[in-house]
């Protein structure tokens, strides 16, 4: 981020929610090292366990599905731990400016497939939002199909000339979960995220996950939304350990 955009962010947080709630964002900014080496180690142990799951033939691989993958700032976190040598890939952004970026992570070691739609609970169309153009740039990370996903910064608005095409993510996890005997799933999807790990608990697929690392955006909602936000958040994690698949929040 600029520092003239920063400026302008701060600004407004100041001035449309107060001072309590430009403390809670910097408080959140300032843990975040905190909050990375406890994820560093929760995937670590995750991938240990999912590679038992795998066994030591090498015919057995696990897939990877990072919704929300922007230039690719995930994959190159999550390949660390869910090698090349033993997971298949799938990056999907809807984001057509991202995509040369993914392209060029292609890598021999593995298969990859990059789908530029939008995860969601349904095949479609829907509209990109993003932010204000003065704050916009091309591989914007904050896109979202949901148009309030970031009220609590700005007001979003129409990001790209074209709609986008959706899939449902959750048949997605359906059809690959018979090919592969590991699958786990990365979900940042601005604001999304809510109904579709709804959809995936209402179906069973979130059964079908060995992990999840999903970034919840209650910090970024309205005022209005952000409560209902934090505790519906919690509920899914719940179901999604109840049922044995192991989900942690993505930074």
């Amino acid at each position: 981020m600029g520092r003239g955009r920063g400026i302008r962010q701060v600004a407004d947080v100041l001035r449309t929610e107060g001072l309590g709630r430009f403390l809670q964002l910097s408080a959140l900014s300032l843990s975040e090292p905190i909050r990375t080496q406890r994820l560093h180690r929760r995937v670590a142990v995750d991938a240990r366990q999912a590679l038992s799951k795998l066994g030591e033939t090498r015919q057995s691989r696990g897939l990877f599905i990072d919704c929300g993958s922007n230039i690719g700032q995930g994959y190159k976190f999550f390949s660390r731990y869910y090698t090349l040598d033993r997971y298949d890939y799938v990056l999907v952004e809807p984001n057509k400016n991202c995509l040369p970026h993914l392209q060029a992570l292609r890598s021999e070691k593995a298969a990859m497939e990059i789908i530029a739609k939008a995860a969601s609970v349904k095949d479609g169309y829907a509209e990109l939002f993003g932010p204000p153009p003065d704050r916009s740039e091309p591989t914007h990370e904050g896109c979202s199909i949901v148009q309030s996903h970031n009220a609590g910064l700005y007001q979003s608005q129409p990001f790209a000339a074209d709609l986008v095409e959706t899939f449902s993510l959750s048949q997605m996890v359906r059809d690959r979960r018979g090919l592969y005997d590991v699958v786990v799933l990365k979900l940042d999807v601005e604001g999304a995220e809510y109904d579709i790990l709804d959809d995936m608990i209402r179906s069973g697929t979130h059964r079908d996950l060995h992990a999840a690392y999903v970034e919840f955006h209650s910090h970024y909602a309205s005022n209005s939304e952000r409560r209902n936000n934090g505790a519906v958040e919690r509920k899914i994690m719940h179901e999604f350990r109840e049922a044995g698949t192991r989900i942690s929040r993505w930074i």
